[in-house]
């Protein structure tokens, strides 16, 4: 779910002084025909998944002073449009044991155009099975004020939640009989609500042992329904098995015995100026994309202010680089990166720093591993190898989707 921002704000200069679209939430005035044997409300269980990104979505929009909240008035909308019809509306939950009788995904995407908010919306719904009941999209549209656009992102999409529930009573005309409960939401196939070419972000991570378990940045993995990790030809789900937001740091299981991970320095110092090469896979070509090899020095020990465990290298990275390993030249792993430099405000005062990255010392992996309790081995356990072959080796892609 993407705005448009540039044509939104280009456009927005143009209108806003103009703008007197409705400012009223839709109260579902418009009436629609319910086939007559179809029971109103319905008492058929609709479970709906809505991915995060759409559910959390908002933006600042310094022209009128104000936050757009595209996600918070679709999830009202939803809550009301199918509370319309349906008795027993619940949000998916992937750990729930609960039996909906019917799954429902929406993700819509929104733009702005000549003073209306347009959205396309995408929904499925399924049976308790899994199976593919109803696969298809509506357009809608809603006069915008920007002073107060919560309005038009509810109204957009109270229509196209109200049509879709219209549609499911009188082609389907569900209930409890003819869908049955059989299905738990811990037990529903999550490949089913996702795109799988299309992961909403991805990152990248490294081979920590034998049994496949596989380190990252935290932040690389957060919100993520389904996660899957990709080596060469080896393309294989994952689940977070520890996580910690303080430290940016994931584990993850893969279930996958591996012949190639990394091994720890077995002391905690860095050197500063020491080389180190890291091996990612930046940006968004998943499936497509090849590793990434850069080579830099450890700069400083220290991080910005305020941060804990971090030190500065000089390797580049670019976005999908975030969880690589940092390698020394004995095949050690001696951190994880997590960030870079936000340079935006630097370049406004004419300063532009050059590779200024960050990583997550080892001696901070290694609490982490150890408090709970997850397997490493050290690299005076075993012989190092060449370091550009050990970063390179180990190195897997994560992509993450919702």
């Amino acid at each position: 779910m993407d705005i448009k921002l540039r044509s939104f704000l280009v456009a927005l200069l143009v209108v806003l002084l103009a703008s007197c679209a409705n400012t009223q939430r839709t109260t579902g005035q418009k009436k629609y025909k319910i086939a007559k044997d179809v029971s109103i409300p319905n008492a058929t269980q609709i479970a709906v998944y809505l991915p995060e990104k759409t559910a959390n979505s908002k933006f600042w929009v310094n022209a009128t002073n104000n936050w757009h909240e595209p996600g918070k008035a679709f999830k009202e909308s939803i809550e009301k449009a199918l509370g319309k019809y349906f008795t027993n509306v619940v949000w998916f939950d992937q750990a729930s044991d609960t039996k909906p009788n019917v799954y429902m995904s929406l993700s819509p995407d929104w733009d702005y155009n000549s003073g209306k908010i347009e959205m396309d919306m995408q929904y499925k719904i399924f049976d308790s099975s899994g199976k593919v009941l109803v696969d298809n999209k509506y357009e809608t549209s809603s006069g915008l004020n920007f002073h107060a656009p919560d309005a038009a992102y509810y109204n957009s999409s109270y229509q196209a939640v109200e049509k879709l529930a219209v549609n499911f009573l009188n082609k389907l005309k569900p209930n409890v009989t003819q869908f049955p409960a059989n299905l738990a939401m811990n037990q529903f196939a999550l490949e089913k609500f996702v795109n799988i070419k299309k992961p909403v972000s991805s990152g990248t991570g490294f081979f920590l042992n034998p049994q496949g378990v596989v380190l990252t940045a935290n932040h690389v993995i957060d919100d993520c329904l389904l996660i899957k990790v990709k080596q060469g030809e080896l393309l294989t789900d994952a689940t977070l098995s520890h996580s910690s937001q303080l430290l940016d740091v994931a584990v993850l299981n893969t279930n996958h015995e591996i012949d190639t991970y990394l091994k720890l320095r077995d002391k905690n110092e860095l050197t500063l100026g020491e080389k180190l090469t890291t091996v990612s896979y930046p940006l968004k070509g998943l499936l497509e994309s090849s590793p990434n090899m850069t080579f830099g020095n450890v700069t400083s020990k220290k991080a910005l202010t305020g941060s804990l465990g971090l030190y500065q290298f000089s390797a580049p990275i670019q976005p999908g680089s975030s969880g690589g390993a940092i390698v020394s030249e004995q095949s050690e792993l001696i951190g994880m990166v997590t960030s870079t430099l936000n340079v935006t405000n630097l370049a406004k005062k004419g300063v532009i720093p050059q590779n200024v990255n960050f990583a997550l010392d080892v001696k901070y992996l290694r609490k982490f591993l150890d408090k709970n309790q997850v397997g490493y081995e050290t690299s005076a356990e075993q012989s190092a190898a060449n370091f550009s072959e050990s970063a390179l080796g180990t190195a897997v892609q994560i992509a993450c989707y919702q």
